[in-house]
């Protein structure tokens, strides 16, 4: 198959590929220079032909010409390939002859010989030919060969000719076999159906509808075919489909051998319904994705830190459609999957209700001892440390404090006693596990000290709360005090017609 695409597209830089504006209705008859009587006749493309060595002058061909035009007899179509050339009549050439053939069909021929013009002979002339058109289709590649009757060896004149595919917009709405129909459609999200409609289909012809699946070149059926009557071709069609995934295409084509089809993807650009397929393996600690449709995609671990970012874990693994696996993970809430495209980026966290976590890690305190207590349901390696959370909400290592690694068994909890100095500068315990590959740290820090503890930023974040709190609480008070002065100035002022008025207004 390689090697036949090279071969075409080989051919195609040697040779003009004629995509021209394609004529409607002109002449397909033959016909020959005006006074010169051309008597045409078929001849088989398989007929033995020999040819004269003798020499003959050059440039007997001239003015060949090759061009598309679409012959039509009312709202039917076909398409011809038309031959007009200008031969150069010298010696006892009394005639030409045509071939169009192409791979794994029998050529077209035709024999033009030259009757006499007027009393005189065409000899020492220059003869135009209109050969009659040859019916091709759309796609074909044409070989087309002229000769001299009699045939000389060096008289021949060949050329390939590309007749345009059906997507030239001179052919594809006029050609029957280019005809596809166009689908128009709606979508109900409420009840995963989408409605169709067809137009401009083939007349008196069913026509398939169907949903399927683009993976590459083939789209794959999903769900029942439909085929409607041309009387029905009118009604809306209603499809429904499981999930709206931007591979997920209407189809539809003329019901007819190899008949072209057209295809309309409704979600092509919903990518969100594709990072739904992450499964995870426990056994195996396997997180896999399999992406519903091809896609070019790198896909990563990271580590959700609470905000909109994640830290990459790794290397990003790059698919256009294959499966993605993870080994060795640990199933921790904040562990997520990051998809990144040509057209975004998506975050993914699988784990994040907790439904696959095999560890657990907390603060517990007796007698006055803060300690740290690990348990888990597989056995696992941890590292730990003691950390301080600093002003920026960073856990800073505190010197002299060194990582410790533990090896917890199954269903067996282990504690790890923290400095005696824990309550007095607030510290944070981080565990992670080390025994595989793809894991995230993880921080506790709710300890229960009977003490305040005054970490920074627990003492910048009151600051910022109080300080605001206590100008409003200011500014309420002045404000009341204001007013009870003004009231009491008021009444002073005021004259027993002014209180028996406002009496009665009261009353």
């Amino acid at each position: 198959m390689k090697y036949l695409q090279l071969l075409l597209l080989l051919i195609l830089q040697s040779h003009k590929v004629h995509m021209d504006s394609i004529e409607r209705n002109q002449d397909c008859a033959w016909s020959c220079s005006e006074g010169l009587q051309c008597k045409p006749r078929a001849y088989s493309p398989l007929s033995a032909f020999h040819c004269r060595n003798q020499a003959v002058s050059s440039g007997v061909f001239n003015n060949v010409t090759l061009s598309n035009v679409l012959a039509c007899e009312g709202r039917k179509c076909s398409l011809q390939l038309r031959i007009a050339a200008s031969v150069n009549v010298t010696g006892d050439i009394r005639g030409v002859s045509v071939c169009a053939d192409s791979a794994g069909m029998i050529g077209h021929c035709q024999i033009y010989t030259f009757g006499p013009v007027g009393k005189g002979k065409a000899t020492g002339k220059q003869v135009d030919v209109q050969f009659k058109c040859v019916p091709v289709r759309p796609g074909q590649l044409v070989f087309v060969t002229l000769k001299t009757i009699p045939g000389y060896c060096k008289a021949i004149w060949t050329q390939r000719h590309l007749v345009p595919e059906c997507s030239h917009e001179g052919i594809r709405d006029e050609i029957t076999e280019c005809i596809t129909g166009k689908l128009a459609y709606t979508v109900n999200k409420a009840r995963n159906m989408l409605t169709v409609k067809v137009t401009d289909a083939p007349e008196n012809t069913d026509y398939n509808l169907r949903l399927c699946h683009k993976r590459n070149v083939i789209c794959a059926g999903e769900g029942a075919q439909r085929t409607i009557k041309p009387q029905y071709l009118e009604s809306s069609i209603a499809l429904h489909y499981a999930k709206p995934l931007p591979c997920l295409c209407i189809e539809g084509w003329p019901a007819r051998v190899d008949a072209r089809r057209v295809q309309v993807c409704p979600f092509k650009n919903n990518f969100e319904e594709l990072w739904s397929g992450i499964t995870f393996d426990l056994n195996k600690e396997e997180l896999i994705w399999e992406p519903l449709c091809p896609v070019k995609v790198s896909v990563s671990l990271c580590h959700a830190d609470g905000g909109k970012s994640c830290q990459d874990l790794g290397n990003a693994f790059y698919s256009e459609g294959q499966k993605v696996m993870f080994s060795s993970v640990d199933p921790h809430p904040m562990l997520c999957t990051k998809f990144t495209t040509e057209v975004g980026e998506w975050i993914k966290c699988p784990f994040a209700k907790g439904n696959f976590s095999v560890w657990t890690a907390k603060i517990t305190s007796k007698d006055g001892q803060q300690s740290a207590e690990i348990s888990t349901w597989v056995k696992a390696s941890f590292s730990i440390s003691v950390c301080e959370m600093n002003p920026s909400s960073q856990c800073k290592q505190i010197e002299g404090n060194q990582f410790q690694t533990l090896s917890v068994d199954k269903m067996k909890p282990t504690v790890f006693n923290l400095p005696k100095s824990a309550c007095e500068v607030c510290v944070c315990i981080k565990v992670q596990r080390v025994d595989v590959r793809f894991s995230v740290p993880v921080l506790q820090c709710d300890l229960q000290c009977s003490s305040w503890c005054h970490a920074p930023e627990r003492s910048q974040d009151i600051e910022k709360v109080l300080f605001p709190a206590l100008i409003i609480l200011t500014g309420i008070l002045a404000a009341v005090l204001f007013g009870r002065m003004t009231i009491k100035d008021g009444d002073k002022r005021r004259t027993p017609w002014t209180k028996l008025r406002c009496l009665r207004m009261n009353q």
